[in-house]
């Protein structure tokens, strides 16, 4: 017996992205204004790392198999580096909830990175 799958359409995913974005600042206009500031600050550098990473997957689209690879790999390295400068001058310079901070980031960098592997996914298979 065959197995029909659908898949589902971009406009869940654009919907899941704003509903979590609301979540997200229901969430920080719920904190103090340190934690506030620093929620915020969390889930807009996971929203940037993933934004970076699509950015550079649109480059690789029609590459080759092994062109692929490496210019992903490549990318993969960078991106990783941006975003550690980011998260380390971020935390080195600004004086705010670390906590908040931290957890945010890693929440919308989770999220942000399964939409980005879906939408990836049904992009390329197309």
């Amino acid at each position: 017996m065959m197995e029909i799958t659908k898949k589902p359409s971009p406009r869940i995913f654009y919907l899941s992205i704003l509903g979590f974005a609301v979540l997200s600042f229901t969430i920080a206009f719920l904190l103090t204004d340190d934690e506030k500031f620093a929620w915020i600050t969390g889930y807009l550098l996971g929203l940037l790392a993933v934004v970076v990473h699509l950015l550079s997957s649109l480059f690789t689209k029609n590459s080759s198999s092994k062109q692929f690879t490496n210019i992903y790999y490549v990318s993969l390295f960078l991106r990783f580096l941006i975003v550690l400068l980011l998260y380390s001058l971020i935390l080195l310079l600004i004086n705010f909830d670390e906590f908040s901070f931290t957890v945010s980031f890693i929440i919308s960098y989770l999220f942000h990175s399964v939409n980005e592997v879906i939408l990836l996914n049904r992009k390329f298979s197309n």
